[in-house]
């Protein structure tokens, strides 16, 4: 059960809050000796990883560490908070928006990342009801769009006209000016993303325009808007990639930490961007990737991309394909002949699994999570 001075604790960390000179007014020595070690180890360490706080820690003292004078702690107790399950994490949530110190963070075999605590703050945080979801998205959205969760979130929430201001202002600045690790066209391509899904003919050259700057880097974000919202000013996008980086491919797909700009997309992304445009101008432009992949044109994993080529242009019939379409037609067939077989002898198996993952999710309590 809470404890019944949870309340006037919240509501005391939260007229704190209003104090702008005093928002983290507890250190080290504020707290219960026995517990000042651990706090004093973390501090040490610098980095916010996976580590809790251990279970004599209480909600009370977890609360105020949400306000210590140490980033690296107010991180720390929000991922302790994460796993109390009898513990709303809304109001919380809703007083910490604005918590901007950047923090290093354990990311595994990512490295270290650089975020706001309020970023790790959404990213650990579950919500009970899909209405208090609701009401962070729209305060992260309206109020706080500066964060990497609001840039985020825009992969995911579908166009409500009440965002559209702000998602557009977000898609025209240069990214989080605080933030010096962030690279502004993570952001950007993002916000050039939710801003697509409104589906305003204003808002084509402004897209254009910026992923022009930036064709030598578009990741699989910018490749997946083009794919679901073809429009003829694509194609010289889809041209300047095609030119100067489509066959840099280093072998990587995204998901990959190699650094590498080559790694922020697949090849196949191009490929079914450019497919989905279903224009001569398209047509011609994957007949020289075809030609050239097919020729000897050496390139990492050609043959996997070929054959994806192949069958993107084959499952996206229509007048412009028609002739490459024939120059397609035996690879096409072969590959189906060969997936017909493949999925006749794999079948079973993959039912089983299916059942096994339909048992899983019928017996897990369901959280609203930020992504």
């Amino acid at each position: 059960m809470r404890h019944s001075y949870l309340p006037a604790l919240l509501l005391c960390i939260l007229i704190f809050s209003c104090n702008n000179d005093n928002r983290y007014p507890y250190a080290i020595r504020d707290f219960r000796k026995d517990l000042q070690p651990d706090l004093e180890r973390i501090v040490s360490k610098g980095v916010v990883g996976y580590y809790r706080l251990d279970s004599t820690v209480t909600d009370e003292e977890l609360l105020l560490l949400t306000r210590s004078e140490h980033p690296v702690l107010r991180s720390t107790a929000f991922l302790t908070l994460q796993y109390k399950e009898n513990f709303d994490h809304f109001e919380l949530v809703m007083n910490h928006l604005d918590d901007t110190a950047i923090v290093p963070t354990d990311a595994g075999e990512w490295g270290i990342l650089f975020n706001c605590v309020s970023d790790n703050v959404l990213d650990h945080a579950k919500w009970k009801t899909e209405e208090s979801l609701n009401k962070t998205i729209e305060a992260v959205i309206t109020k706080h769009n500066y964060l990497a969760s609001a840039y985020n979130k825009l992969l995911y929430l579908p166009p409500q006209g009440k965002f559209y201001p702000y998602i557009r202002d977000m898609a025209t600045r240069s990214g989080r000016p605080f933030d010096k690790y962030n690279s502004a066209f993570d952001d950007v391509e993002k916000a050039l993303y939710g801003l697509s899904r409104f589906g305003k003919k204003e808002d084509i050259p402004i897209i254009k325009n910026r992923m022009m700057e930036d064709a030598w880097r578009l990741s699989d974000v910018s490749f997946s808007m083009m794919r679901e919202h073809p429009d003829t000013a694509w194609f010289e996008v889809l041209q300047k990639f095609h030119r100067n980086q489509f066959y840099r491919f280093s072998g990587n797909r995204p998901g990959g930490f190699s650094g590498f700009v080559e790694d922020r997309s697949a090849p196949e992304d191009f490929i079914d961007a450019l497919v989905a445009q279903k224009t001569a101008a398209a047509a011609r432009l994957l007949d020289t990737v075809f030609m050239r992949l097919t020729g000897g044109y050496k390139m990492r994993d050609a043959k996997n991309i070929t054959d994806h080529l192949v069958m993107a242009i084959w499952e996206n019939p229509c007048p412009a394909y028609e002739m490459i379409r024939k120059k397609i037609k035996p690879r096409a067939e072969k590959i189906l002949q060969w997936r017909k077989k493949y999925h006749s002898d794999s079948g079973h198996e993959l039912d089983v699994e299916a059942d096994a993952f339909k048992k899983y999710s019928d017996t897990t309590e369901v959280y609203f999570r930020w992504r």
